[in-house]
């Protein structure tokens, strides 16, 4: 295949290759866009699966890709239209990279890509839950929260949907249910003001899951306890103190602020705002719904910021801070959605953002991050994106991002290439090369559209040869590649190639020179045409190579020749502004080489010369309509032929019609139009053309017309008020003038120019308007047009202007005084005629003179209308109404109310109320009376105290708008009496009703006097001071205040006076001053101390400070830094500082130093060496011995604590002499030399000295010298000569030296060798359990026979006791039996020796006797005695208890005592005990276990009446009536059931011991019931049976039963039990005897009673005796007594009206201060039971009851008096008695009461016949009869002054430890017994015994006084 066939082939593959191409351009492209763009966030639980979608749309359609691609495959699952799914799975197979990561989804076609916002995909494993509602505590008043409590992990899934209260009622979130309940959104319920009412109700809530769809509720419900504060309580808060809400825009939320505290704290919203806190304007919108809650609706942006919550009371104050989040959500549009944009120009897109708040705006091209560089501008405000100069990689998908913390959403726009000029990419080099060989050039371009290629070779054409190839094609990144290749080269292929790009935009080429070797050779070029004006270049086309030079000739002269030519070697040749006459013509190109070869080429040059137009006139305002027009148009120069054509407005004419296109000859044409008109105005071109080029130009013409009607003006009708257009519009030109003009008067003729007012206006096109038109503006108009051409034209016409009946005003009003005559006036206006009516509104009734003789009716006419006149000649109030005047014509009809008012004097003000109460002012409130039908000006309010009079009444006048006044200035707690009267212009009413109202209390105004404090320990202080003065008490004094602290500086008490006090309440004495004692103070340390006072409303100044110090203690911190300094062997210096200032609780005396050795410690009692400077040197001590020293401080009153050991060794020093030296000869030649270490060695031994030394013949041969090991304590020698007699000694020695020696041993010269022991005799101390190791080392000749015996026995071998063939005795776990003296003996025939060793075993003590020597209701009081301690000093003891059912617990108390109080032990439970000792060894064997009691019994029961009230449907158990017989009560269980009928119905079986009242309702009237109530507590239970008959819905006990309310648990009829019928039987026998014996004692005294005067009393009831009975039942004694001391029958000591001075009969405010504790609840409702409760300012007196000291024997000669129980407001009232206590403004008087008394006597009989029968199971709590318990001693006997003290636990179950719960017994007999039973509940009946019982008291009888609970 030969080259150029090659070329066709490659050339056809590109063409092919590139066609696919082609065919996609050929579509229309469309980048891609979503349809369905995934979710930010998506959540599924794994029991379900998740499925994500994700769609797009676009041409060719987009691909779906997701990324990252997930790697679990089996768990996730692209489906076929873009979606993935995530397969439900099982919690083992979760994946973090798969169920909890980030996904998006991408969209692809050949346009670009787009991303998707990120989904943040979260798969939950579904886990199991419970949902819980926890109860909560809140004080009375406050608003308690409850929170749905969801584990942790599920609490982001689970939403609250209802909370469901036990009545059935729901409560949704965000919704408000009557402000008493709020739902927060976030399942929050919000109780407010909770009371005793809501802790009977109980919450459960419902939440959701929204995964699941699972619902649940709560496990078990939720209540509030609702507690009643003790004493002011700082507010405490109950939510985040700080926290964030966030709110979407529009949207509401509620902010939280609660907090508990006493009083019930104040809330106060503020906001910041630019670093300033500002109060919170509260509106419609932001409001606190309750409480703290501050609710925004309709959130703004502007809500956001931080918000703060201040909550005070007069305790203290809190902030809790609110961070609020206001979202709107996000919106992004980019704009433009498609651009088309031309290379190298800038696009620009901006993104609208919209939402808030914007975190990021983030950039992407084609799914890739934009990044800022030189050409790519990112701009933030507004978001932009600027891309510079446009290039051909920038067309694609952009997408702009905007995100916050909550979401993220995307815009996507597409960015398209628009025209761009061709740009060349790649274009050839400059080659030179032989001929012959195949050239190839290529250029590569770029363009849109895409440009083409044309090649050119010295600016002519490419050869036309077969051996030149052209060809182009396109590639896929639309790149056009054009190739020449030439085959076979030749020279005249050479010169300067050009490649052109070109589109429709521009072109571009490139040239470059291609050099073929060769002689010169010019080609040949074709005639060239240039155009006259321009410019000419042309090229000389040369080839060969090398060419020296080419040059121009023309008529043989080298060019160039003028100005105009320019001619350069390379071969061009410029000709500029071409001229025929002079450059037309022939040129000769020459070409030579350096050879002077030349080559020679003509070339022809033709000028063409282009058409030039003579200017034409314009031709305006010369012509009219129907005129002709004729425009010419010549041409001045230009080659023939040229051509003419017409355009008017820029748009070709055709020359048809009117109008005719005329040729005059070959150099002009002109137009010509017959008949113009004003169609034909316009621009007209003139277009000349020939081959050189175009000539044009534009004449304007003009046609005049004179004006005509377009929309010609009409007669026209319009109604008054309505709006009207008057049309007037013309045509012409130039454009007409358009004016309006009225005909003066009501004919037309005369004109006047129109005045346009602002209701009428003209419109440019000549229209005009009348904005609700008036009669005034009818009449005839004339419209003219005109303009400079012609007369114009005119028109006149006529505007009617109806007017219907109507008013100006539509209503007024009229007032007049009563009793006067009144005309009433209505002027209409309108076309006559008019007609009238009048009526009254309310009854539609119209009015005529006919129907009242007071009623007159006149009418008139006017020139607008007319006008009607009604006339009432006397007016009464009930003429004041509104009247309607009616008035009607042919075109309308109106009305018009007129309201009249008949004027008097106004009523006396109603309604009085107080509104707001304080202690010096209060707030009246009133509602406004009928003022008089004139505005009340002034009200006169006249108040003064109740004991003055009207005369003296302070005055305060106010304006009559209000109806509130507040009045100031009044004292504290006084009774006011206040009337008013209202005033108008007529005059003032009378006064209104009094009104009595009591100023509330206030803080005390002086503080308490007579402040005292002494110190009485080292922790406590003694307070007592008097009450303030009596003025400046304010109130009931309630208690006091006692404020302590350390001493301050003077800096800080200016700063705040009362900063760092703690303080403590003290009730009110007796004597109204107070005492306490401050405990727990710093010891040694001064104090100042304050009282204040206080009532209900806060507390009073406090007193001047007093400064007190507590006394010295011992120092409660030790020494500190204390350090040991060794001085030598026997010396040590021990030095230390201070303990902490704070610690040293006194002036330090001095110090002990404590030392022992390590080796005695827990054997011996230290030394203890006494130092008054800060170190001590201790001498005299062991040598290198380890010692434990402590360091303690001590005061005047003792020792303070150690420090912690710290150890110290003495240094080293020469040991002693060893203990003992042997030398025995083991044979004739040998001598065995043993000893024992030194006793004091004084450091460490490094070794022996061993010294020998021979006497021979009384001589001294000379001393021998040998160093030993230190572990060496046997050594054997030779003896060398037998007849010398042998010295041994020898000494040890420490790294100090060689110490002391022994004493000398010798060994005279001898044959024998006799039985001795090489070991010595020892006294060995071992703990047991130790092996012990005895040897006994033997010599001798023979071998000696050993023989061992224990404390002189033979010893007997055992497991533990063996005997080694060396005899050593071997002991094996040494018990306390293997103490004693062990002999070794050893005897052979030459002597016998024996070593004895002093074995002493320790082991651990034996176990002690233990004792219970006190028992009491929580603790019992333990004494041991020792034994044997078993050789080693007690360390402690440890003792074991345990209550029956529980577990054994033990508790280690110190060696150096033999009793304890072992404490916090249940009550009326058996313990068993025992107790073991414990030594250094180790722990001792366990006493026998002892046996014993708390004191306590099961619950005492109260009696029926103390216990029972009932009403018709309801009866009321008072549970605080049971006696807790010494041990708290646990709970209640209460059952009831219809009386006799099976089975028990359960009420409740767990009420707690706080609730004092439970109330069983849904009871059927006037049926008898049963009620068991079962107590527990530690010791037991109690059950107890009453019987009770509920009233009929009239309160009628219709029912007179007998029976025994308080019965025994038993469903037998009373028949059959015998144990009831025997008494039964045996009382009706002693009856009926009794009976017999009065008959025949009254017969005997007849004749002495008929003697007797008429006056005489007999003993039957009476009226005061059963005003007594009332009285009784009414009031609550304050003192009650026993049977002894209740007053005889005949007494009227107790009369409703005595008010004596005996102690008795205080009122309720002097027991205040006997109060000893406070409910836990508010007083109940009065419809839970029959009575009524008394409901004044100090709550309740319904409470427990504590025993108090009982009064002298003295007391008991008082006559008992009832107290009468008086509040200022509320009333007491018995539950067995109808009749109630009143104030005494307006009491009822004594005889009232007395008759009302005997109304009702029978009735209480009946009750109290009930009451005095209950018998059953409980005791009587007066009786003395059976035998009881002795009260429970005090736990620990004290001091004489307190031994008879006790603590008093309270039917709550709960025991108070504080002076004012405890009484003593010390002045009782000591054979007083008492058992303690619950009181009676207010006046129970006694039995007759009682109320027959002489006044006269026996020596041993006491009087019991109870103490009421009142809350203050």
């Amino acid at each position: 295949m030969d080259l150029h066939s090659l070329f066709k082939a490659i050339l056809i593959l590109y063409v092919i290759r590139a066609e696919p191409h082609y065919i996609v351009n050929g579509l229309d492209l469309q980048g891609p866009i979503f349809l369905h763009e995934p979710p930010h966030r998506v959540e599924f639980s794994n029991n379900s699966g998740g499925l994500i979608e994700c769609s797009g749309h676009g041409s060719p359609p987009p691909e779906v890709e997701w990324t990252p691609i997930p790697p679990q495959q089996d768990m996730v699952f692209q489906l076929s239209n873009g979606s993935m799914m995530f397969y439900p799975f099982t919690a083992e197979k979760y994946r973090h990279e798969v169920h909890a990561t980030v996904y998006r989804c991408k969209l692809r076609n050949l346009v670009g890509s787009v991303l998707s916002r990120e989904v943040h995909v979260r798969g939950v494993v579904n886990q199991k839950y419970t949902v819980q509602v926890h109860d909560e505590y809140v004080m009375t008043g406050n608003t308690a929260v409850l929170k749905c409590q969801v584990p942790s992990y599920m609490s982001e899934f689970v939403m609250v949907t209802a909370w469901v209260q036990d009545t059935g009622m729901h409560l949704y979130p965000n919704t408000d249910i009557g402000g008493k309940y709020t739902v927060l959104s976030n399942g929050e319920l919000y109780i407010n003001n909770a009371g005793p009412n809501d802790a009977y109700k109980s919450y459960t809530c419902r939440t959701v899951n929204r995964l699941t769809g699972e619902i649940q509720i709560s496990t078990y419900p939720g209540r509030i306890i609702v507690t009643e504060p003790k004493g002011m309580v700082q507010p405490r808060i109950n939510v985040e103190k700080h926290s964030m809400r966030h709110v979407v825009l529009n949207g509401q939320t509620t902010l939280p602020c609660i907090a508990q505290g006493h009083p019930v704290p104040t809330y106060r919203w503020f906001k910041e705002e630019k670093e300033q806190l500002l109060p919170l304007q509260l509106s419609e919108r932001i409001s606190i719904v309750s409480a703290g809650l501050l609710k925004i609706t309709k959130a703004r942006l502007e809500d956001s910021g931080k918000y703060l919550c201040w909550v005070n009371n007069t305790a203290g104050e809190e902030t809790i801070q609110v961070s609020l989040t206001v979202t709107a959500p996000l919106t992004a549009h980019l704009q433009p959605q498609v651009q088309t944009v031309d290379v190298d120009k800038d696009a620009q897109f901006q993104c609208i953002v919209s939402g808030h708040p914007v975190h990021d705006v983030n950039w992407l091209h084609d799914g890739k991050p934009i990044l800022r560089d030189n050409r790519v501008e990112i701009l933030t405000d507004p978001p932009r994106l600027i891309i510079k100069k446009v290039q051909k990689e920038d067309p694609g998908m952009y997408q702009c991002f905007v995100s916050n913390e909550w979401e993220q959403i995307q815009s996507t726009a597409e960015l398209q290439l628009g025209d761009a000029s061709p740009e060349l990419l790649y274009w050839f080099s400059e080659q030179t090369l032989q001929p012959g060989p195949t050239v190839s050039l290529k250029c590569v371009a770029t363009g849109n559209p895409l440009p083409q290629f044309t090649w050119s070779l010295d600016g002519f054409p490419i050869p036309d040869s077969s051996r030149f190839l052209v060809g182009q094609y396109v590639t896929i990144h639309d790149d056009v590649i054009s190739h020449v290749n030439i085959s076979n080269v030749k020279e005249e292929d050479g010169g300067e190639y050009t490649c052109t790009a070109q589109n429709a935009i521009g072109k571009v080429s490139h040239s470059a020179k291609v050099n073929i070797y060769g002689l010169p050779y010019i080609r040949e070029m074709p005639k060239i045409t240039g155009i006259s004006g321009s410019d000419l270049i042309v090229k000389c086309p040369v080839a060969g190579y090398p060419i020296d030079k080419i040059h121009w000739e023309r008529d043989g002269q080298t060019l160039p020749i003028n100005r105009r030519q320019r001619a350069y070697n390379n071969g061009t040749l410029i000709i500029e502004q071409l001229q025929r006459l002079e450059d037309a013509g022939t040129y000769t190109c020459m070409a030579q080489n350096k050879q002077k070869q030349t080559s020679r080429r003509n070339v022809e040059i033709q000028v063409l010369v282009p058409p030039k137009i003579m200017p034409i006139q314009a031709m305006t305002n010369m012509l009219r309509e129907g005129m002709r027009a004729a425009i010419s148009c010549q041409i001045l120069e230009g080659d023939l032929p040229v051509s003419f054509r017409w355009e008017r407005n820029n748009k070709p004419l055709i020359g048809t019609g009117n109008e005719v296109f005329r040729r005059l000859d070959e150099y002009s044409a002109s137009l010509v139009i017959e008949h113009i008109t004003s169609d034909h105005s316009g621009n007209y071109t003139c277009i000349a053309s020939n081959v050189a080029g175009t000539e044009r130009f534009t004449v304007p013409l003009t046609v005049n017309v004179p004006p005509k009607w377009i929309l010609e003006p009409k007669d026209s009708s319009a109604q008054a008020g309505q709006d009207v257009l008057l049309h007037c519009q013309s045509s012409g030109y130039p454009k007409p003038t358009i004016t309006w003009k009225k005909a003066i008067g009501p004919t037309p003729g005369e004109y006047k120019d129109f005045l346009y007012e602002p209701t009428i206006q003209l419109f440019p096109n000549g229209t005009i308007y009348f904005k609700k038109i008036s009669k005034e503006s009818q009449g005839h108009f004339l419209c003219e047009a005109k303009n400079s051409i012609g007369s114009g034209v005119s028109k006149v016409i006529f505007l009617k202007v109806n007017v219907p009946a109507h008013f100006q005003t539509k209503s007024k009003q009229i007032s007049v005084a009563k009793g006067k005559q009144v005309h009433v006036q209505c002027n209409v206006q309108g076309d006559n005629p008019i007609d009238f009516k009048w009526k009254i509104q309310a009854t539609q009734q119209y009015l005529d003179e006919s129907l009242d003789s007071r009623y007159t009716i006149r009418d008139q006419v006017l020139d607008d209308g007319m006008v009607s006149e009604l006339g009432i000649s006397h007016t009464y109030r009930q003429d004041t109404g509104i009247y309607i005047c009616q008035a009607s014509n042919a075109f309308g009809q109106d009305e018009m109310s007129i309201q009249l008012i008949v004027q008097e004097v106004p009523e006396q003000p109603k309604n009085l109320r107080i509104n707001s109460q304080q202690s010096r002012s209060l707030q009246l409130t009133w509602s406004q009376p009928f003022a008089g039908n004139s505005p009340i000006e002034t009200y006169h309010i006249f108040y003064k105290q109740i004991t003055d009079i009207w005369q003296n009444a302070e005055h305060i006048d106010i304006t009559g708008a209000q109806t509130v006044v507040n009045i100031q200035q009044l004292r504290p707690a006084k009774a006011y009496h206040i009337r008013m009267s209202a005033e108008n212009k007529l005059g003032a009413s009378e006064f209104s009703e009094v009104v009595q109202v009591t100023t509330l209390e206030e803080v005390p105004s002086g503080p308490p006097l007579n402040v005292r404090a002494e110190p009485k320990s080292s922790t406590e202080i003694a307070v007592t001071w008097d009450a303030p003065d009596r003025d400046h008490w304010n109130g009931i004094l309630l208690g006091y205040y006692v404020g302590y602290q350390m001493s301050l500086t003077p800096e800080d008490k200016e700063v705040n006076p009362t900063q760092g006090f703690s303080f403590k309440t003290v009730e009110v004495r007796s004597h109204f001053g107070g005492e306490t004692v401050l405990a727990n103070l710093n010891k040694y340390t001064q104090y100042h101390v304050i009282v204040q006072a206080y009532t209900s409303q806060g507390s009073g100044p406090p007193s001047k400070e007093i400064a007190v110090q507590t006394m010295e203690d011992v120092p409660s911190s030790p020494p500190e830094s204390p350090q040991c300094d060794v001085l030598g062997s026997t010396s040590i210096y021990i030095t230390w500082s201070p303990p902490d200032v704070d610690g040293q609780n006194g002036k330090i005396k001095g110090y002990k130093v404590f030392y022992i050795s390590v080796d005695e410690l827990y054997e011996t009692d230290p030394e203890v060496v006494k130092s008054t400077n800060q170190y001590v040197t201790i001498e005299n001590l062991r040598k290198y011995t380890n010692y434990t020293v402590w360091v303690l401080a001590y005061t005047k009153v003792g020792d303070g604590m150690k420090t912690k050991p710290f150890y110290c060794r003495t240094h080293e020093d020469v040991p002693s002499a060893p203990q003992a030296i042997k030398a025995i000869p083991a044979s004739s030649t040998k001598i065995i030399i043993s000893w024992l270490p030194p006793d004091l060695p004084n450091g460490d031994i490094t070794g022996y000295t061993f010294y020998m030394s021979m006497l021979e013949g009384g001589r001294e041969e000379g001393t021998h010298k040998r160093v030993l090991g230190p572990f060496v304590e046997m050594h054997e020698t030779v003896r060398t000569q037998e007849s010398a007699t042998y010295q041994f000694w020898l000494t040890a020695s420490t790294k100090m030296g060689e110490g002391e020696k022994t004493q000398v041993v010798t060994v005279p010269p001898n044959n024998k060798v006799p039985a001795r022991i090489v070991s010595f005799s020892q006294r060995l101390v071992t703990p047991w359990k130790e092996h012990l190791e005895l040897p006994c080392r033997k010599v001798g000749a023979p071998a000696p026979v050993t023989i061992w015996r224990q404390d002189g026995h033979n010893m007997e071998t055992s497991a533990r006791k063996t005997i080694a063939k060396n005899g050593t005795l071997y002991i094996s776990e040494c018990q306390a039996t293997d103490a004693g003296n062990y002999t070794c003996s050893v005897e052979n025939t030459w002597g016998k020796d024996e070593i004895v060793y002093n074995i002493v075993v320790k082991v651990p003590p034996e176990a002690p006797n233990l004792t219970v020597v006190n028992t009491y209701t929580d603790s019992l009081h333990l004494e041991w005695l020792d034994n044997s301690h078993g050789g080693s000093p007690i360390l402690g003891y440890v003792i074991n208890y345990k209550r029956d059912n529980g577990d054994w617990e033990e508790l280690q108390v110190d060696a150096k005592i033999n009793s304890h109080l072992l404490s916090n032990l249940w009550c009326g439970t058996r313990y068993q005990l025992y107790i073991t000792a414990f030594n250094k060894i180790g722990t001792g064997l366990p006493c026998d276990i002892v046996n014993s009691y708390t004191k306590g019994n099961p619950p005492v029961q109260p009696k029926h009446s103390q216990m029972i009230t009932n009403n018709s449907t309801s009866v009321t158990c008072w549970l605080d009536s049971w006696g807790d017989g010494g041990c708290g009560i646990l709970y209640f269980m209460i059952e009831s059931r219809i009386y006799g009928r099976s089975p028990w119905n359960v009420v409740s079986n767990h009420i707690p011991p706080t609730e004092r009242i439970y109330t069983v309702s849904d009871l059927v009237p006037g049926t008898k019931y049963q009620l068991k109530v079962t107590a527990h507590n530690n010791a037991g239970s109690t059950t107890a049976l009453y019987n009770f008959t509920t009233l009929s819905p009239q309160g009628v006990l219709y029912n007179n039963d007998h029976s025994t309310p308080v019965s025994q648990m038993s469903d037998l009829p009373f028949y059959a039990n015998f144990k009831l019928l025997l008494p039964i039987c045996i009382s009706l026998m002693m009856l009926l005897a009794l009976v017999a014996a009065a008959l025949f004692l009254r017969k005997r005294k007849l004749n002495n009673q008929a003697r007797l005067a008429s006056s005489s009393m007999s003993e039957s009831p009476s009226l005061a005796n059963l005003q007594n009975k009332q009285n009784r039942d009414q009031q609550y004694l304050a003192v009650r007594c026993n049977p002894a001391s209740a007053a005889p029958r005949g007494s009227n000591s107790n009369d409703s009206g005595s008010f004596g001075k005996a102690e008795g009969n205080e009122y309720i405010e002097d027991i205040c201060p006997y109060a000893t504790f406070q409910l836990n609840k508010q007083t109940y409702s009065e419809s839970s039971y029959s009575g009524n409760v008394y409901s004044g300012p100090y709550h309740s007196v319904r409470g427990s009851f504590v025993y108090h000291d009982v009064k002298p024997e003295s007391y008991h000669s008082k006559e008992p008096e009832y107290t009468k129980v008086r509040r200022k407001v509320g009333r007491l009232r018995d539950p067995h008695s109808e009749s109630q206590e009143y104030d005494t403004l307006g009491s009822e008087s004594d005889n009232d009461v007395s008759a009302r008394a005997l109304n009702s006597a029978k009735y209480r009989a009946q009750r109290d016949t009930q009451d005095e029968t209950s018998s059953s199971s409980e005791t009587t709590p007066t009786s003395m009869t059976r035998k009881s318990k002795p009260p429970f001693a005090a736990r620990k006997a004290g001091k004489p002054g307190t031994s008879g003290k006790r603590h008093v636990r309270s039917s709550s179950g709960y025991s108070s430890h504080n002076e004012e719960t405890t009484f003593s017994i010390s002045n009782y007999p000591p054979n007083y017994q008492d058992h303690i039973n619950p009181p009676a509940r207010f006046s129970d009946a006694n039995d007759k015994t009682k109320t027959q019982t002489s006044p006269r008291m026996r020596a041993n009888q006491k009087l019991q006084r109870e103490a009421f609970q009142i809350n203050v």
